[in-house]
C-alpha cells in the first residue's frame, strides 16, 4: 500500500559563489547548488533556485517561497543555503548572520555587515511563520557552536508517528571559525544520506534527525575540522515530528501491496539543539 507522506513538496535552493565587497568567492556553490536540486527533484521535491541573491533578494526568496508553498498544512518545505556563514557576539549573545553576494566584510565594515546580512533570527521568524506540517532548513555554512548545545533526542522509527506532528529542523555544517573547505564534503554526504545512507533503522526512511547523525558522523570522517549541528526548534508545537525522505527503493517498493513494517522499539541517539541563545530571544 503506497504510503502518501505529503500533499507537496517544494525545495528552495540558494547559492552564493560570488561575493562583491570583500569576502571569498566559493566557486563550487554553482555545482553544489546543481547537484542538491536533482537529488531533490530526485526525492519529488518541486525545486526553485536562487544564485547570487543581494540581501534584499536573499530576504524577497524566503517571503515569497514561504507565502506560496508554507500555508498548506499537508506540505513539506526543505531550504538549502550554500554560501558563507557568520557568527558574531551583540550585547553578550552569540548571533548568526547568512552573508547575501553584497554583504561587506565584518572586519572591515561591522555596521554595513549589519545591515546587509540576513539575520539568523529572522529564519527562525519565517519557521514560525510556515503553517506547513514540516520544515527543514539545511545550510552548507558554519555557524557557533556554543549557540547549538547537546542534548539527547528519540528516534521515532514508526513513520507515520514522525509525519502526524509538525517540526522545524535546522542542519548546519558547521561551527564559528571552522574552515569551510574548497570543495564542499557537506553537500555530497548530504546527497548520500537523503539517498539512502542516511536510514540508520533500514526501515526504508531518512528522518531529520536520522540525516542529521548521518552527517555529523560523515563530515567529521573526513577530517576537514568542521562538525555539523543539527536539532529542532525550541517551541512545544513544532518539536516532536520529524522531517522525512523516502529512500528510492523504498519509494517503489511502497507501490506494492507489502504490508508496513512492523514497529520496532524506539532508539536513542545523541543529537544537537538548533541556536539556544537565538530562540531564547526570538519571540
Amino acid at each position: 500500500v503506497k504510503i502518501d507522506l505529503y500533499k507537496e513538496s517544494h525545495a528552495l535552493v540558494i547559492g552564493v559563489s560570488k561575493y562583491t565587497a570583500g569576502w571569498d568567492d566559493l566557486e563550487s556553490v554553482t555545482k553544489d547548488v546543481d547537484a542538491v536540486s536533482a537529488a531533490l527533484e530526485e526525492q519529488g521535491f518541486d525545486v526553485e533556485r536562487v544564485v547570487n541573491p543581494t540581501k534584499k533578494q536573499l530576504s524577497a526568496a524566503f517571503s515569497d517561497f514561504i507565502d506560496k508553498h508554507g500555508y498548506n498544512p499537508d506540505n513539506r518545505l526543505l531550504f538549502y543555503y550554500s554560501g558563507h556563514g557568520y557568527t558574531k557576539e551583540v550585547l553578550g549573545r552569540q548571533l548568526g548572520y547568512l552573508v547575501p553576494s553584497d554583504a561587506p566584510n565584518p572586519k572591515d565594515d561591522p555596521k554595513e555587515f549589519s545591515r546587509k546580512s540576513l539575520k539568523f533570527s529572522q529564519i527562525i521568524a519565517w519557521a514560525k511563520q510556515i503553517e506547513s506540517k514540516h520544515a527543514l532548513f539545511i545550510f552548507d555554512s558554519c555557524f557557533s557552536g556554543s549557540v547549538l548545545e547537546e542534548r539527547t533526542l528519540a528516534v521515532a522509527p514508526e513513520i507515520h508517528a514522525s509525519t502526524a506532528k509538525p517540526v522545524r529542523q535546522f542542519i548546519t555544517a558547521g561551527g564559528a571559525n571552522q574552515p569551510v573547505p574548497a570543495v564542499s564534503v557537506f553537500r555530497p554526504s548530504f546527497i548520500r544520506g537523503i539517498r539512502g545512507e542516511g536510514d540508520l533503522d533500514k526501515d526504508g526512511y531518512v528522518t531529520g534527525t536520522e540525516l542529521g547523525i548521518f552527517l555529523r558522523k560523515k563530515v567529521i570522517g573526513y577530517g576537514k575540522g568542521q562538525i555539523p549541528h543539527f536539532g529542532k526548534i525550541l517551541d512545544p508545537n513544532l518539536d516532536e515530528g520529524d522531517f522525512v525522505f523516502a529512500v528510492p527503493e523504498a519509494i517503489s517498493e511502497s507501490k506494492s501491496t507489502k504490508p508496513d513494517p512492523t514497529p520496532v522499539a524506539p532508539k536513542k541517539y545523541n543529537a544537537s539543539e538548533l541556536a539556544w541563545e537565538l530562540l531564547k530571544n526570538s519571540e
